[in-house]
């Protein structure tokens, strides 16, 4: 395609011309609920807009909803009939309203400047705040309500209202949450759903007919029957495990099986985080030493680091609940529980908690001692110098078999001579190497080094 382009510009017969699939939008509504179209019609100047003096348009209220015939504006007279604003004759106002598509391609500019009543917002205040920095948005809200957003902004740009070209900075589309659903094979339509509050998950057959059930995850519906009630998880579980489950479960991009074991399991969780923070409660009331522990403290400041690159990445929340789970389980392994090191691993696994579980990082926050609220606390930065590594765990290999390994210092894990060194001398290598021609070494930098015998 590039190429007959190219022939075409270079024989002076055709150019590169793009073109938009674009059709008019149709933005009228036959309804009562929605922004009035501010024109009025008169059968001598045909449309004419309404004066600035008179808008914005007001709806009347004393209308007779009936959901039949035309919009229930077109039967209100009254408010209907009025005089053209140019020649005075008897005209009629528009009684459609705008589409609600309309309204929601720029409301959030007004939330710049949303008491303003003279204008859609002072210049300066929506250029302050705009463009957003993330939308977040259900997959239905992907071509149509944006593409009129990316309209309605670069119109109003256009226009001088705004600086900005795009609406939006990022996009996150959000996935669905799926429910366990079962589906009768031999039923149509809507008959074929039988509510998963109807069936043995043991045994799922049809209540009325004792056919097999298929079991099957999609999204929840109310035609499907197979939603769960927020409230009574909320009551059952709790409102920060719900939020651990749903951000653990599955990357916000992606569509959530919900399933009461995975929610369990975080419930679990946040019991282990309870018990190990009000333990270390109990024992700060003793005094804290002054002791350091270095693989420990390296543990605190990966967690801050990896959580922290998970937030600015691409909002990975289930990998960063697991290095919270990875921080709580060193805690938990340490031996010393009263040192310096481990105080600060109970501070930053709470302040790192906080974001998804906040109510329980409050609540623990509080009862290690803090006076102020863990929400006003500023974000952790980890510490480079905590994350080097002293030494390192050399695996030692024969004939590409594992034999053995040793801890040797992180200074000369680049070194290949050095690693083959540390290899020839320990116990492994002269157990396994003893009376053998050793052919080759291969050294892998950091990792292993093999010996290849005859």
């Amino acid at each position: 395609k590039t190429k007959i382009v190219e022939f075409a510009e270079k024989n002076q017969w055709g150019t590169a011309k793009i073109t938009y699939r674009l059709r008019d939008w149709l933005i009228s509504r036959q309804r009562y609920w929605g922004c009035p179209i501010p024109v009025i019609h008169c059968p001598k100047c045909g449309i004419v807009p309404v004066p600035h003096a008179d808008l914005p348009v007001i709806l009347p209220e004393d209308v007779e909803l009936t959901g039949r015939g035309a919009s229930p504006l077109a039967q209100k007279d009254s408010w209907v009939n009025i005089s053209c604003p140019k020649c005075g004759s008897a005209a009629k106002r528009e009684t459609d309203t705008m589409d609600t598509f309309i309204d929601s391609s720029w409301y959030f500019l007004r939330f710049a400047d949303a008491r303003n009543d003279q204008e859609i917002g002072d210049r300066n205040s929506i250029n302050n705040w705009l463009p957003v920095d993330q939308y977040v948005g259900g997959v239905e809200h992907a071509i149509l309500h944006l593409l009129y957003s990316r309209f309605v902004t670069k119109v109003l740009r256009d226009r001088g209202l705004l600086d900005f070209n795009e609406p939006f900075t990022r996009l996150l589309t959000q996935g669905m949450v799926q429910g366990l659903t079962y589906m009768n094979p031999n039923k149509s339509g809507k008959d074929k759903w039988v509510p998963s509050a109807l069936v043995d998950p043991k045994d799922p057959k049809d209540p009325k007919t004792g056919e097999p059930l298929q079991a099957l995850f999609a999204t929840m519906s109310k035609s499907k029957g197979n939603g769960v009630s927020p409230v009574e998880a909320i009551a059952k579980y709790g409102a920060d495990t719900l939020r651990m489950f749903a951000l653990f479960k599955a990357p916000p991009e992606k569509d959530l099986e919900w399933e009461d074991a995975d929610v369990e399991g975080q419930q679990r969780f946040l019991n282990r985080v309870w018990r190990l923070v009000s333990s270390f409660a109990e024992i700060k009331q003793s005094g804290i030493s002054d002791k350091i522990d270095r693989n420990l403290r390296r543990a605190i400041h990966i967690a801050i680091k990896e959580i922290s690159e998970d937030f600015d990445g691409g909002y990975q929340l289930n990998t960063a609940i697991s290095e919270l789970m990875k921080l709580s389980n060193a805690l938990q392994d340490t031996e010393d529980k009263s040192s310096a090191t481990f105080q600060e691993g109970i501070e930053t696994l709470l302040t790192l908690l906080a974001p998804f579980a906040p109510h329980i990082a409050e609540e623990l926050w509080s009862l290690i001692g803090h006076i102020e609220s863990i929400h006003s606390q500023s974000w952790l930065t980890y510490d480079p110098d905590a994350l080097t590594v002293d030494e390192i765990t050399l695996v030692i290999q024969i004939n590409g078999k594992v034999r053995g390994s040793l801890q040797v210092p992180s200074s000369a894990s680049n070194d290949k001579q050095a690693l083959e060194e540390y290899a020839r001398s320990s116990s492994a290598a002269k157990r396994y190497l003893e009376g053998k021609e050793i052919k080759k070494v291969i050294a892998v930098p950091q990792k292993l080094v093999n010996f290849v015998v005859g």
